[in-house]
């Protein structure tokens, strides 16, 4: 019995290509996504004549950008639940983050589990109710990877342009 070479290969290469199939299916699903992701916020934004300085996408689930000529923050969320956004940065004072936790027991200990991690816009205007844009949810992604970074770097630069903000009005308002 002889072996054909040519044919072993080509086996071989037919077994290869099947098996990377599911793959490369599920690489051009994400990519896809992703391109309507980032056309759909862009979208968002540009409808509402928004030129972003500053934009943050994570986990094809979550994006926020920042206008700072007109004073706005452009917040969506994508996935089970999804939410579009606009806040105008004048109407709001501060920002702080505010995490839940949950106790889980593990064996003999027990250990605290993120639910949730959100910005909080606290209004200038103490009867309007405080904002909450959602930074990790447990509900759509079960790991933290580098949300807490995020949340406490968006607040700093929030908290920031916000006081910067607040300055240059005193100043307008002194001359």
């Amino acid at each position: 019995m002889e072996m054909n070479f040519q044919g072993v290969l080509w086996i071989l290469l037919i077994g290869i290509l099947v098996a990377s199939v599911p793959y490369l299916i599920h690489l051009v699903k994400a990519r896809r996504q992703e391109k309507d992701l980032s056309e759909s916020f862009q979208e968002f934004s540009s409808t509402r004549k928004l030129v972003l300085d500053k934009v943050q996408k994570w986990r094809n689930h979550y994006m926020l950008g920042l206008d700072l000529k007109q004073n706005i923050l452009v917040y969506c969320r994508f996935g089970n639940y999804p939410a579009q956004m606009t806040i105008n940065l004048n109407e709001v004072d501060h920002t702080s983050i505010d995490a839940h936790y949950e106790e889980v027991i593990y064996g003999k200990s027990k250990l605290k589990k993120l639910e949730y991690l959100d910005i909080l816009l606290h209004f200038k205007d103490r009867n309007k109710p405080t904002k909450s844009i959602t930074i990790f949810d447990e509900r759509q992604i079960r790991r933290m990877v580098d949300e807490q970074f995020i949340a406490e770097n968006w607040v700093l630069t929030l908290n920031r342009h916000l006081n910067s903000s607040e300055d240059n009005s005193k100043l307008r308002l002194a001359m």
